[in-house]
């Protein structure tokens, strides 16, 4: 108003003197406010450095709170990490356990089907033996019935012959005699017996009778192979 104001001078000096505690309010007020700020200055920077420094190790203290709650947040994290791993390897090894207990039963499995394979050749092998031993016995008894019943038809005609020939009573009755007699056996069979019974009375055998048991053991042996051959063709059949 002093220096902004188009009135007098002296109008102005007069208005700004005549305001209520002039003095007071723009005389002591101001110096005693200079002097406050003057005392309080050097300490108003102290506070400052001191709200400063505060500010700082606040903000510090911040962020080591926030560094250590990473920090046990990363720990916490490695350590839900490592029982993660920990669990995924147990489970790991359990589902390894369960397929190596897998495969061993699978082999055992396959040891015990080898086994009964065995087994059932073996066993499949001993039925053929005796198929074929049955077989044998039973060709045997065949061939036994059958030689019983040629002797007892033998022993009957014999019989009769020899009623018969105390029945001759002149040369054609005993030619008649002769040949039912070798109509009972023929060359070979008579041949045949008088080599056994040489044999069984261990006399010397002829030339001739030596050949012929020769041509009876080789007929015999061709004719047990020829029965064995059949019996193989006839196990090949079966199986």
């Amino acid at each position: 108003m002093l220096f902004m104001s188009d009135a007098p001078v002296k109008f102005r000096i007069d208005y700004i003197l005549s305001q209520e505690y002039f003095y007071v309010h723009y005389l002591l007020a101001p110096i005693f406010c200079g002097s406050v700020l003057a005392v309080i200055t050097p300490y108003a920077q102290w506070l400052l450095s001191y709200a400063q420094k505060w500010a700082i190790d606040k903000h510090s203290e911040n962020i080591y709170l926030s560094k250590e709650k990473e920090y046990r947040d990363s720990i916490k994290l490695t350590g839900l990490k490592v029982q993660a791993a920990r669990e995924e390897e147990k489970e790991n090894a359990k589902i390894d356990a369960d397929i190596k207990a897998e495969v061993e039963r699978g082999k055992r499995e396959e040891l015990v089907t080898e086994e009964l394979q065995t087994e059932k050749k073996l066993i499949q092998k001993e039925i053929n033996n005796l198929k074929q031993l049955v077989s044998k016995e039973k060709q045997t008894i065949e061939n036994i019935e059958i030689e019983k019943e040629r002797l007892q038809d033998l022993i009957v005609a014999s019989l009769e012959v020899m009623d018969d020939f105390f029945k001759v009573d002149n040369s054609r009755s005993l030619q008649q005699l002769k040949s039912r007699v070798e109509k009972l056996l023929t060359v070979s069979d008579i041949e045949a017996s008088t080599i056994r019974n040489a044999l069984r009375q261990k006399k010397e055998l002829t030339s001739s009778q030596t050949m012929k048991m020769f041509d009876m053991v080789e007929a015999k042996i061709k004719k047990e192979k020829e029965k064995g051959n059949n019996i193989e063709s006839n196990e090949l059949i079966n199986q």
